[in-house]
């Protein structure tokens, strides 16, 4: 019925955009940034995990549903199984993954309007076996971006793109573990304070808006966003006092086949000191 009236049907996928937009908004956001070992990944949550390992140099996260979040961890560690399996480990790659399989899932959820979609939006990292780290974000309606000096995905776009402008107007080079940790929680809390601005429908102050910049070579850069140690703090003492903070980094240096380490209560507790 939908497909002979072609109307309908732009209608129904905007009311299932809108839905999403409005299950989504509240999820406390993931963050992915790069330091000079491998990849840094943080979140928030309450009981269950959010960040996970893929394979030996890809991790996962996101938000959203918990049932549909696990669907699709156990879909892309399949495929990334199968492809190691079938051609060799040095086949399965972030971009394969997301291209051929985790995305296209989405996107097709998402387009038969006869069938629930995902409720996620999913971040994804990889490290390379020398240098580097890409990551990964893909929408619940299936788009999705790639980048090298972040990833994030919050409750709303404008909350991820602080994110993202804060990390970026730090640099990316020479940055270690502890720095990283440092600038990823200072980041996540910037996004977490816009999002519960978005959420009361206030106007962000001047001082955390992302303002855009015009750079010599034409390219948009943006411009710093800014917050506060005391704001930070104030955050982080809300988030504890109901939820667990959860870092896990994708680490060359690890001996082992698998590069993915969570980071211990301890390593959490001191980078987090400095605020508390």
């Amino acid at each position: 019925m939908l497909l002979d009236e072609p109307y309908r049907w732009a209608e129904t996928i905007a009311n299932r955009r809108e839905y999403l937009e409005d299950q989504l908004r509240g999820g406390r956001p993931v963050l992915g940034i790069p330091y000079d070992d491998g990849a840094l990944l943080l979140t928030f949550g309450r009981g269950g995990s959010k960040l996970f390992e893929i394979y030996d140099r890809v991790a996962f996260g996101a938000i959203g549903h918990p049932a549909d979040i696990e669907r699709l961890r156990l879909a892309a560690v399949d495929m990334a199984h199968v492809d190691g399996f079938t051609n060799s480990v040095d086949d399965v790659s972030l971009q394969r993954l997301v291209n051929f399989g985790v995305a296209p899932l989405v996107k097709n959820a998402f387009d038969e309007v006869l069938r629930a979609p995902y409720i996620i939006r999913i971040l994804m990292a990889e490290i390379g076996p020398a240098k580097g780290a890409r990551f990964y974000t893909i929408d619940c309606d299936g788009t999705f971006e790639s980048s090298e000096r972040c990833g994030a995905v919050a409750g709303t776009q404008k909350a991820a793109g602080a994110m993202r402008a804060c990390v970026e107007a730090s640099g990316a080079e020479g940055r270690g573990l502890a720095e990283a940790l440092d600038l990823a929680l200072r980041a996540w809390a910037l996004g977490r304070k816009v999002d519960r601005e978005e959420e009361e429908g206030q106007e962000a102050p001047e001082s955390s808006r992302i303002k855009v910049i015009r750079a010599e070579e034409g390219r948009e850069v943006p411009e710093s966003p800014r917050i506060e140690d005391r704001e930070v703090g104030e955050i982080l003492r809300e988030e504890t006092r109901a939820r667990a903070a959860e870092v896990a980094v994708l680490a060359r240096s690890r001996l082992s086949k698998s590069k993915f380490r969570v980071l211990t209560g301890e390593e959490i507790r001191a980078a987090m000191a400095k605020y508390l």
